[in-house]
């Protein structure tokens, strides 16, 4: 009776299986699917909701269809009892089921508030992050700014550097530096040259006061650097490695640091050794003129009454020819009075500079040879021998023979004298062709000068021989002479000339004459 009943439903039956085998399916895929996007995401909660909400969809889809099929099995088997006992679990598990759809679908609610929490801060960092990429082009912007300033300061630096270096190494004054200990740290090429060094690795590492050839004045210049900061026009005189003598005029700058702390200093000397020089020649040549417009009436003034008394000195000898003791007191009389006239005819040279027309061009080398000629002998009875060392190929020199010749003699005379006996005079004639000048050197391996002498030398009437031995006037004279020739000298005790050195000369003396123009050399 019951499967005639059930036949007319079986394609009921039929079809609710089916579908119920086709939900489980669509079911179990759309859990596999949400377990895939978990696992994809599993921080995302839109995603881990949606895996519960097909894993309750699953369960209420399996839980139906497998009591459906259960039922129509029991029901189609004769089985109703049995169907009738798990019928009760049946509707439980499926009230179950859809309880659990209805929790998760309940709690949407909540997602849906944490996922727009969720949006709100992706929006939030979203608008962080358009800030942070606004700052970020900023901050680029600006570091490409503060790159491209930092490049011009550094080109503007290194151009003043550069200017700076090529200030330093082209001065032709002395420029360097000096640290706290006053050691010279740095030193342009001008400062190797005016202290005679050769490279720097002889000066650098070397206290600058210790050139200084006068201590005193080294710590007067150290103690004034620290105490004021500043110095100038600070005279001194300095000595390199090969004892070139330069005086020089400092002006200097103390180096401090933040705090004020003395750290080093800067020099910058200038020459003054051409200028001093000058000066002194310029000093000497005013006060030759002076003297010499002074002797000048002088020896007018004396000469008259001084051929008076020789005049008679020699008359009254004649007279008394025959008393010895009268003729021997008139011949010292006559003696001593030809001293004062030879004395006032050299202050009357030494006064009246030569003509003009006795100026001609010459061969110093040929005027030396005349004079050397002359004294030699005289030279040789003492032991003295004469080294010479006259260079071929001067060029002509506008001279008066005479009086160069009695300059000549002065000098040759007064290397005699300090030599006294055994001993070595040196002629040494050179041309320069940078400075168009022709020098004559005149030295001996005599006691030299005394330094405190130096200055004085070419003083009218200063000496330093014995009483009767001299009258002061041969130098000066010599001074006149060569500044009639429009040249100088220059002395040098002991010598400063490499070649001198060698053969043991202890006092020199340099004139320096200029050549004679090439229209003056062709005159006869």
């Amino acid at each position: 009776m019951t499967a005639i009943l059930t036949l007319p439903l079986l394609p009921i039956y039929l079809v609710d299986s089916i579908g119920a085998g086709i939900m489980i399916l669509l079911a179990s895929l759309s859990l596999t699917y949400a377990r895939r996007l978990q696992r994809l995401e599993p921080a995302n909660f839109l995603w881990t909701f949606f895996f519960w909400f097909t894993l309750t969809l699953t369960a209420l889809a399996i839980s139906r269809s497998l009591w459906h099929l259960l039922r129509y099995f029991f029901i189609l088997g004769g089985h109703n009892e049995i169907w009738q006992t798990l019928r009760p679990y049946s509707g439980g598990v499926n009230t179950l089921a859809f309880g659990a759809v209805a929790v998760v679908t309940f709690y949407y609610y909540h997602t849906e508030q944490v996922v727009a929490s969720g949006r709100r801060e992706a929006e939030a960092l979203r608008l962080a992050h358009a800030e942070l990429a606004a700052a970020h082009r900023a901050l680029g912007q600006l570091n490409q700014t503060l790159e491209e300033r930092v490049e011009r300061r550094t080109q503007e630096l290194r151009l003043s550097e550069t200017k700076f270096r090529s200030l330093f190494e082209s001065s032709k004054d002395m420029i360097l530096f000096c640290d706290q200990q006053g050691l010279i740290c740095d030193i342009n090429d001008s400062g190797l040259d005016l202290l005679g060094a050769t490279s720097r690795e002889e000066i650098l590492g070397r206290p600058f006061t210790s050139f200084f050839l006068n201590p005193d004045k080294g710590a007067q210049f150290r103690e004034e650097i620290i105490a004021h900061g500043h110095l100038k026009e600070f005279e001194c005189q300095l000595a390199g490695p090969d004892e070139t003598r330069r005086y020089l005029m400092l002006t200097a700058a103390a180096i401090r640091n933040e705090a004020g702390g003395f750290q080093g200093c800067q020099v910058i000397a200038i020459d003054l050794s051409h200028f001093k020089k000058m000066t002194d020649q310029l000093i000497q040549s005013e006060k030759m003129t002076s003297v010499g417009q002074l002797a000048a009436g002088v020896a007018h003034e004396i000469n008259t009454p001084l051929g008076i008394i020789l005049g008679y000195t020699q008359l009254l000898a004649e007279d008394f020819e025959d008393n010895p003791e009268v003729h021997e007191t008139l011949a010292i009389i006559e003696k001593h009075t030809k001293i004062c006239r030879r004395i006032v005819a050299d202050l009357l040279k030494f006064s009246h500079p030569s003509a003009e027309q006795q100026m001609r061009p010459g061969d110093i080398n040929r005027c030396l040879d005349e004079v050397l000629a002359i004294v030699e002998h005289t030279l040789n009875m003492d032991h003295i021998f004469i080294h010479r060392c006259l260079s071929a190929g001067i060029p002509p020199v506008l001279f008066d023979p005479e009086r160069l010749r009695q300059v000549f003699v002065n000098l040759l005379t007064n290397a005699h004298h300090a030599i006294g006996e055994e001993g070595i005079v040196g002629v040494w004639s050179r041309y320069h062709p940078a400075t168009n000048e022709v020098e004559i050197i005149i030295s001996d391996t005599g006691s030299g000068i005394a330094p405190e002498d130096m200055g004085r030398i070419f003083d009218p009437f200063f000496t330093t021989k014995g009483v009767g031995k001299g009258t002061g006037l041969g130098l000066s004279v010599s001074f006149g002479i060569i500044n009639d020739h429009h040249g100088r000298i220059e002395t040098h005790s002991p010598p400063e000339d490499p070649e001198l050195m060698a053969v043991d000369m202890h006092t020199a003396f340099h004139i320096f004459l200029p050549r004679a123009a090439d229209n003056e050399s062709g005159r006869t």
